[in-house]
């Protein structure tokens, strides 16, 4: 079997969806310069459920948390509109039974020690 083609790589749409929109938060990070912690700090989401959305692991992100994140990011007008709809086709991209939220404790404000 040698000059066969390699049978083309499958993509589940499912898991689609969430790389796509935590590639576009990672950029979105990485153009303002700012680490996870930085970012959890102005959007006062945690820094777990930021590398969470980040891998693809978040399937629906809740929609308070992905505006938390836009304030955080500084996107404004069509830039910011764009990226929470990102994150709605992202909920929309996933077959899988809804699980309710997004990582724990990632829509709460942190309060002072």
């Amino acid at each position: 079997m040698t000059g066969a083609a390699p049978a083309p790589e499958t993509t589940n749409p499912a898991d689609e969806g969430p790389a796509r929109f935590g590639r576009l938060l990672r950029s979105h990070r990485n153009s303002l310069g700012a680490t996870q912690r930085l970012l959890a700090a102005r959007s006062t989401v945690s820094v777990r459920a930021i590398r969470d959305l980040e891998h693809g692991r978040v399937d629906r992100p809740r929609r308070d948390t992905v505006r938390l994140i836009a304030a955080g990011l500084g996107l404004s007008g069509q830039a910011r509109a764009d990226f929470e709809r990102a994150a709605e086709r992202s909920a929309t991209a996933s077959s899988r039974p809804p699980t309710g939220t997004s990582a724990p404790g990632s829509h709460r404000k942190r309060r002072p020690v």
